[in-house]
């Protein structure tokens, strides 16, 4: 299966649960996902958590695209949120203060570093374990980027591990200041830009 057998596009309303499945299973094993629930027997119920009523706010602003093969078989998802010029447009919101700690720290640290003009910010992309490797990040970055540079914005992010870097990097995507380093032992993240 290649990137070409694979097809990307916004995930309906009438597919929430099935995206949920989706991404509890492909982001489950994510170096962010891993450092802040860092006990795997929990961190199911945690992610079901933090995904439950964002992933909805997603599906509903058509943010989260994700990859489907020829059969239609659901097997990655990213998130792609439209980012203004003002700073409340990329603060962390105030109800964050009753987050857990690594995810308020992650979120503060991350949102300080957000570009100040327009933007999409690829949140989080993730692909099902057993079809790693085989173009679905690829089917969904081309969505994005085609979508962003209809709009005439960049794409910021940050990667997570060397090799999401040089995936993003092999689209055009170039590093955005120095790496950012989670507390506690946590995942080095590596700012990235793709201008419009």
């Amino acid at each position: 299966m290649t990137a070409t057998t694979l097809t990307a596009r916004p995930a309906l309303s009438s597919e929430l649960d099935t995206v949920l499945a989706l991404c509890l299973e492909a982001f489950a094993d994510e170096a962010v996902t891993a450092w802040l629930v860092p006990d795997p027997g929990a961190r199911l119920a945690a992610m079901r958590e933090m995904l439950g009523a964002s992933l909805a706010a997603a599906v509903d602003a058509e943010a989260l695209v994700v990859a489907f093969t020829r059969e239609g078989e659901a097997v990655a998802a990213s998130i792609w949120l439209d980012r203004g010029e003002t700073p409340e447009d990329i603060e962390v919101p105030a109800g964050d203060a009753g987050l857990p700690p690594r995810l308020a720290a992650v979120r503060s640290l991350t949102a300080a570093r957000h570009p100040t003009v327009p933007h999409i910010y690829l949140a989080s992309m993730g692909t099902v374990p057993k079809r790693r490797g085989l173009g679905a990040g690829t089917a969904m970055l081309r969505y994005g980027l085609d979508r962003a540079h209809r709009l005439g914005l960049p794409v910021y992010l940050e990667a997570s591990t060397p090799l999401n870097r040089k995936l993003y990097a092999r689209h055009g995507f170039t590093d955005h200041g120095a790496a950012l380093r989670l507390p506690e032992g946590g995942p080095l993240l590596q700012p990235m830009w793709h201008g419009a």
